[in-house]
């Protein structure tokens, strides 16, 4: 938690602390307050006062807003870990310690109730409905909740940490942004990891549009699952945010012709309204706007949005002014689905870790230039061993300001002994990878910025069909990875290790990868030495998703 640097260091011992008699938390002056938020960095600050009436005109940099009044404390308090320290304050006192006997009779056992409320405080505060300032809260986003008439989403939250469990809430909204529904509490073990469906959760399911998971610690991973339940035809899975877009978001693949349709789905997680101005690749100066109130979502249909456009001439856009906006996008026709989150974040390396490209299955690759300056695309192919590949010529493309590069990699000139490649940029770029079927019938895709890492999770493993991982090293060295599999509840099931030789690729079911059983597995974590780009391929009949390992 972020501190800030007074002048004057005030002493616990120059205060004496006073113990409630019916309770055990502990009551403490202002200035005893002051000096233990300075001096202890784990130290949670809870503001139990009315958010816009109270705690958005000044409160304490960092402090947690959970209302009591309005019954939000009570709804919520299970987010807070219950070995503290947590200083709870409200504007006199009162509340505060109504608020510190509700977490003692819950079990809390280090809690300090602030004496005379932020009317005696003497530290810096901050005047905003925001806890900003470097504050971090530890969110996961589900910025889409398709739930009702043919369709259902699937959520999975999985607790990453092996020494500390996690609560956390999930709360459900409506399009304009108004909490619909009941709360649901999830506490997980470490390891633990919880899956379920919107329809079975939560009552008047058809009535949400998004989700907002608020847990206690900053372990959690999460991902949605969309998938057409009557025809079981078409699945789509993406990860959960946990961080909101702070600048410009990028659109990386429009494709509304030959059948196809794209969506996109955003949230204005802030408390201001925010108008949205799209640009598109074929006329910069030709531009779109949408206004999204302070919570508000939209699920926006881009042929209908751009009514009156030359839709097959649209390849991909940016989104300007996103400060704070989450969302993804879909796309699909009547027998493929697929999709990504809609990002604010480039590099000028994509790593694209598995290619196949036979007579049942094609690779496709997407790379998309949001600046203003052209630059050059080269590809790197890599043998499964890691050899680099070389070509009569090596790969280099240009790539123009705006512009989008996408090839199926069958009209790339590689060696057919590729087994995974990474794009080299001159400028920073975005992109992702997807793979179908050459019967049109399959379609996954996943983004390839940010997904080398050196720890990720594969999160479910398909127990009604099949389920595959890849390893890539993206480094020259030789490095080690360790597989663990664990169950729901967070045993762990097996451990696999694997060395990896530089640019080594290893691709299979994780049942022929581990050397014990994984019946009953459900998701798989990875640690390595160096970082690795991971993914997964889940395949259920015609239903197919991809999620990238991080």
């Amino acid at each position: 938690m972020k501190k800030f640097i007074f002048t004057t260091i005030i002493f616990l011992t120059t205060v004496g602390l006073l113990c409630n008699s019916s309770y055990a938390y502990t009551t403490i002056s202002a200035d005893a307050a002051l000096a233990m938020y300075l001096k202890n960095d784990k130290l949670i600050v809870v503001d139990v006062r009315e958010n816009k009436s109270e705690y958005c005109r000044d409160h304490i940099p960092c402090a947690i807003n959970l209302p009591k009044n309005s019954h939000v404390f009570e709804q919520e308090f299970m987010i807070l870990p219950e070995d503290g320290p947590i200083l709870v304050v409200c504007q006199s006192g009162h509340r505060s310690g109504d608020a510190s006997a509700i977490l003692t009779r819950h079990g809390y056992k280090n809690v300090y109730s602030m004496g005379g409320g932020m009317s005696a405080w003497t530290g810096d505060t901050i005047a905003t409905c925001e806890e900003g300032n470097g504050c971090q809260r530890n969110y996961l986003y589900f910025p889409h909740i398709a739930s009702g008439d043919d369709w259902e989403t699937e959520i999975a939250i999985i607790n990453t940490s092996a020494e500390t469990s996690l609560s956390g809430i999930l709360k459900s909204y409506n399009e304009v942004g108004e909490q619909v529904g009941e709360l649901k509490v999830v506490d997980l073990e470490p390891n633990g990891r919880y899956e379920t469906k919107i329809g079975e959760t939560f009552s008047d399911p058809e009535l949400i549009h998004y989700l907002i998971f608020s847990a206690s610690t900053d372990k959690a991973y999460a991902y949605l699952k969309y998938y057409d339940f009557k025809n079981a035809t078409q699945r789509v899975a993406i990860p959960a945010p946990a961080e909101v877009n702070q600048n410009d978001i990028f659109i990386s693949h429009i494709t509304m012709a030959d059948g196809w349709w794209t969506g996109i789905s955003l949230v204005n997680t802030t408390t201001e309204s925010r108008t949205l101005t799209f640009t598109f690749n074929n006329d910069p100066t030709k531009v779109k706007t949408l206004t999204l109130a302070a919570g508000a979502h939209q699920a926006i249909d881009l042929a209908e949005f751009l009514d009156g456009w030359q839709l097959d001439e649209i390849e991909s856009a940016v989104i300007s002014n996103a400060q704070g906006i989450i969302g993804l996008e879909i796309f699909g026709n009547s027998n493929q689905l697929s999709g990504v989150l809609l990002r604010d974040t480039t590099t000028q390396t994509l790593s694209y870790p598995h290619i196949t490209s036979d007579q049942n299955w094609w690779t496709g690759i997407v790379a998309f230039n949001a600046g203003t300056s052209s630059g050059t695309l080269t590809i790197k192919p890599y043998a499964e061993d890691g050899s680099p590949l070389s070509t009569a010529e090596m790969e280099t493309f240009k790539i123009g300001a705006k512009e989008r590069f996408v090839r199926a990699v069958s009209q790339l000139n590689l060696p057919a002994e590729t087994a995974w490649l990474a794009i080299e940029s001159t400028v920073p770029i975005s992109g992702f990878e997807l793979f179908g079927t050459s019967d049109n019938l399959q379609l996954a895709g996943y983004t390839c910025v940010g997904i080398d890492g050196m720890s990720g999770v594969f999160p479910k493993l398909d127990k009604s069909g099949w389920s595959g991982i890849a390893l890539v090293n993206t480094t020259s060295g030789e490095i080690n990875v360790t597989l663990k599999a664990y169950r729901n509840d967070g045993q762990l099931v097996a451990t696999q290790y694997l060395p990896l030789t530089g640019f080594q690729k290893i691709v299979d079911e994780p049942k022929i990868i581990f050397d014990n059983e994984l019946d009953s597995a459900t998701y798989i974590t990875y640690k390595a030495t160096a970082p690795v780009a991971a993914f997964q391929l889940n395949g259920d009949g015609e239903m197919l998703d991809a999620l990238p390992g991080r």
